[in-house]
Parts: structure tokens; sequence; C-alpha cells
């Protein structure tokens, strides 16, 4: 039996005043920003970091609300197959900044505010951890204090 290396990420459902959702696009599919912990750094400190450095949001003005759920899947790091476990941040955007600067080193092409009505269009096209973990959110918004 194989056994898969660890690696541990973190990541932001990031909200504006309106309760839209950032979302980036990278590699032809919808994704939220995150990105491998460093040693020594906290997972909500990368959550804020990978979402200021990925669309060129002032970091000033996103903070973490609360910690939603992890997912875990598999992935191609360092061309080695492993299991990487994401830790998802909600955080708010409370700046007014309407354009983007995408992080295109990373392959990210462009980042939108979807608004709710609107999910179903970024949802239809995104990695089955992501459409899980927005639907969480949803479920349980109204119950979760922010």
């Amino acid at each position: 039996m194989h056994k898969l290396g660890k690696v541990e990420a973190a990541g932001g459902l990031t909200i504006d005043k309106n309760d839209r959702i950032l979302f980036i696009f990278k590699d032809g599919k919808w994704d939220l920003p995150k990105g491998l912990i460093d040693r020594g750094k906290s997972a909500s400190k990368t959550a804020l970091q990978e979402t200021a450095e990925e669309t060129g949001l002032d970091p000033d003005k996103l903070s973490v609300l609360t910690e939603l759920i992890p997912t875990v899947h598999i992935s191609k790091y360092a061309k080695t197959k492993s299991l990487k476990e994401t830790r998802w941040f909600l955080i708010q955007y409370t700046g007014s900044k309407t354009s983007f600067e995408p992080q295109r080193d990373e392959g990210i092409e462009h980042c939108a505010w979807i608004p709710l009505w609107d999910l179903e269009r970024p949802l239809a096209n995104c990695a089955a951890r992501i459409h899980y973990l927005v639907h969480f959110w949803l479920k349980f918004r109204k119950e979760l204090d922010y």
C-alpha cells in the first residue's frame, strides 16, 4: 500500500458587505483563494495573506470572522501525489475597491465578486470541495455569529 504524504493549506471564503462571495478563475475553473501554510505561520494568517496576494485586495481590509469546515483531496504537489488538507476561513472584506490584481504567475486569470443569486455560474465549474464549502456556508450563514 502506497502511503501519501500530507500537505496543509488554508484558504478563504471571502464575503463583502453585500454578502457577495469572492471567486478566482484559475486553470479554467472557479476557485477560492488558498495556499500552503508555511512552517511557523498560522492557518488563519495564511488564508488572509493568500486572499490578498491572489486578488490584490488590501490586506488591512480583510479579517477572519470564523473557521469553516476543512476539505481534503489528493493533489499533485512537487510532482508527487499528496493528501492536501485545506482549512477554510470565513473572511470579511470591508474595503470599497472594485478592481482586482489577479496573481497571474499563479495562473489566476481574473477575480469576481459573485452575488448569491448568481452562484450557479461559478459552482457549475468548480471543484466539488468548493461547491460543498459554499453550500455549507449558505446553509449555516444565518446561524454563524459574525
